[in-house]
């Protein structure tokens, strides 16, 4: 009888603590929910003006972008504008060669041919359309006509019987040209159309996004437009406003550009992801870029006489259990609000940026049972439940900023 007693004593104590439990947590999502729609009520679309010059490519830059994004070793061959090379400067044998470019049947013949050998890869068939492109750039009635017979040979292969499947690969010549010829008809367009209301939504959306945290990995975002990209696993965070100093550089050494600039950041970004906040601001504040690539900068904490260098990974990373190393972050530094970053020009092997890979985390931990903070201390058990509906809020908050930009300025402002 004691027994039975004991036993149910100890289940009705054990049903009265799920019960607690299970109001604790139904309290926790209400309020959740409920802050993740007054904020979509009361969020305004905090637009930043100073978007600075839009950054657009002369035509030599933007094809060459456009025709080799990944053959950066091509770019020194054309140091001539094209369009304005004298016909008498060239030779005999480049003569003879734009004769037989310019011969349809024979060209078609070629493209053909040089498909149909094994050796020519991929990368082989997207330099050559390149190449053909920009020889063929004055004479675009010529390439269309010649886009159009590829075209149709291309539908009448055996391999695509099925249209819908047709050009959703670049891996054969006609459809890199196909590309090419579309960005060659369309850079002016791009330019003196769309490309600046197209650079701002871009720019807005960016503003939007980088309100809140990204996992630097997985790159899903707690304000973003789609779903499948939404960081739901989100840490707690707060904005941390630094006062960086810029170091004088011969790259932008005018005495006109401010080199003292206020940056706001979050304490769960690494340092990679402040460095980006910081070109950024300095682009906004000064109209132009600091001069310097990313991964040609350092950061350094400046703390009375003593500094310390940011990195992503260094000895004092957190690692886990499972091996997994936690990138840095300006919370796993401790830096507070008011404190001093100086950037400066990296030293030649002196530090090295990160590769990310498998063995590296950031917000999303491959622990589920687990939580961090932002210093990286491990808890069990202590982490807030938290499921991807909760924050499903975000994706609406984010809508506004790509909507108000994309209408015309003659229509009523677009409503969640």
């Amino acid at each position: 009888m004691v027994a039975v007693g004991v036993t149910r004593h100890k289940s009705k104590e054990l049903s009265r603590k799920q019960s607690q439990q299970l109001e604790l947590l139904e309290s926790e999502l209400r309020k959740e929910i409920r802050d993740g729609f007054a904020e979509l009520q009361m969020d305004k679309l905090d637009v930043v003006d100073s978007f600075g010059t839009v950054p657009f490519l002369d035509y030599k830059h933007f094809a060459l972008r456009t025709f080799f994004p990944e053959s950066g070793g091509f770019t020194h061959i054309f140091t001539e504008d094209m369009h304005n090379r004298d016909a008498n400067a060239k030779n005999e044998s480049l003569t003879a060669l734009d004769a037989l470019i310019c011969n349809k049947s024979f060209l078609v013949t070629v493209i053909h041919t040089l498909e149909k050998q094994k050796n020519f890869s991929v990368k082989d068939r997207c330099l050559f359309a390149s190449f053909l492109t920009i020889a063929l750039q004055t004479k675009l009635v010529y390439l269309t006509s010649i886009l159009e017979v590829l075209t149709r040979d291309l539908m009448e292969q055996s391999s695509n019987m099925q249209p819908k499947l047709m050009l959703r690969r670049t891996e054969s010549v006609v459809e890199k040209l196909l590309t090419n010829w579309m960005s060659v008809c369309l850079s002016g367009f791009l330019r003196e159309t769309v490309g600046e209301p197209f650079y701002l939504l871009v720019t807005t959306l960016n503003q939007k996004i980088n309100k809140g945290p990204v996992d630097v990995i997985t790159c899903k975002a707690l304000y973003t437009l789609n779903e499948d990209w939404l960081l739901w696993q989100v840490p707690e965070f707060s904005t941390v406003a630094l006062n960086v100093v810029f170091e004088k550089i011969p790259e932008n050494d005018s005495a006109d550009v401010c080199r003292n600039i206020s940056v706001n950041v979050l304490d769960c970004d690494t340092i990679g992801q402040a460095k980006e906040k910081i070109f950024q601001a300095f682009l906004s504040k000064n109209g132009s870029p600091y001069g310097l690539q990313l991964n040609e900068i350092c950061l350094e904490l400046q703390v009375g006489t003593r500094q310390k260098e940011l990195l992503d990974i260094d000895s004092s990373s957190v690692i886990l259990e499972d091996g997994i190393t936690k990138l840095n972050t300006i919370g796993h530094y401790e830096i507070s609000n008011g404190s001093t970053i100086k950037v400066f020009k990296k030293i030649a092997n002196f530090t090295s940026d990160v590769e990310y890979s498998d063995d590296h985390c950031h917000l999303i931990l491959p622990d589920s049972e687990a939580f961090q903070d932002v210093q990286g201390k491990r808890h069990r058990g202590k982490h807030k439940f938290k499921v991807k509906e909760m924050y499903l809020t975000k994706l609406l908050s984010t809508k506004p900023s790509s909507s108000l930009l994309g209408q015309h300025p003659e229509e009523p402002p677009v409503r969640v």
